[in-house]
C-alpha cells in the first residue's frame, strides 16, 4: 500500500530508526540481562523499534543476538590492543589495556554486566556457534597480546625465554577475571593490584 508520498508503509516503518544505534541498545540490554531473560518485547522497548523494524533489519532474536555479541566483542578489542601492535609498545601499553577496561567497569553500575562472561556461562557450554564466536575473539586477544610481546621481547623488555603465546592466553584469562572479579563489587585498588601482579608475572 502507497502512501501520500508514494512509498510502501513497510518502505517507511523499515527507515524510521538508526540500525547501529538499536544495535548498540539491544547489545547494552543482553549485557545487563543475558539471552534468555530477554524477551522480543524487552528489545522493541529498549530500542524504541517495532518487532516489524527488528525481524526485516537482523532477523529473529538469535539472529540480533548473534551480531550484538560480535559487535560487542569487536568493541572491546579495538578499546587499546592496536597500540600493541605498535613497534614501540611497551609493558605500559600493556597495562594501559588493563587500565581502560578497569576505567570501563568502574563507571558502569554492576548491573550492565559483561556480554562476553554472560555468555560464555549461560549459553556456550551447550551451543558450538556461540562458543565459536567467543573462541574467536579471545585468539584475536590473545594473538594481539602476544605480537606486542614478542616485539618486547627484540628489544629486551621481556624475557627471551617467555612463551609470548602462552603469555597472550594468560593475559587474555585475566582481562576475564579482572571483568569477574570488578562485578563481584571489589574496588579499584584492589582492580589494579590484579594488574600490577598480573603483569609481573608475565615480565618478572
Amino acid at each position: 500500500m502507497l502512501n501520500q508520498n508514494g512509498h510502501s508503509d513497510s518502505m517507511v516503518r523499515n527507515r524510521t530508526f538508526e540500525p547501529d544505534s538499536a544495535l548498540h541498545r539491544a547489545m547494552e540490554l543482553f549485557s545487563r540481562r543475558g539471552y534468555s531473560d530477554t524477551s522480543m518485547d524487552d528489545i522493541v522497548k529498549a530500542t524504541g523499534v517495532s518487532r516489524y523494524g527488528l525481524y526485516s533489519t537482523f532477523g529473529n532474536k538469535r539472529e540480533l543476538f548473534e551480531q550484538a555479541l560480535e559487535r560487542f566483542a569487536a568493541e572491546m578489542a579495538q578499546r587499546g590492543y592496536l597500540r600493541l601492535l605498535d613497534p614501540g609498545v611497551s609493558i605500559e601499553d600493556i597495562r594501559a589495556v588493563f587500565i581502560d577496561r578497569i576505567d570501563d567497569l568502574c563507571q558502569k553500575p554492576v548491573s550492565s554486566g559483561c556480554l562476553l562472561c554472560h555468555t560464555a556461562m549461560e549459553l556456550a557450554p551447550n551451543d558450538h556457534e556461540i562458543q565459536e564466536v567467543l573462541q574467536r575473539f579471545i585468539r584475536r586477544s590473545a594473538k594481539t597480546f602476544s605480537v606486542g610481546l614478542q616485539t618486547m621481547q627484540k628489544q629486551g623488555l621481556v624475557s627471551a625465554e617467555l612463551d609470548t603465546a602462552s603469555a597472550g592466553e594468560f593475559l587474555t584469562g585475566a582481562i576475564f577475571g579482572l571483568t569477574v572479579m570488578a562485578r563481584s563489587g571489589f574496588d579499584r585498588k584492589t582492580l589494579e593490584g590484579f594488574v600490577d601482579n598480573t603483569l609481573a608475572s608475565v615480565t618478572r
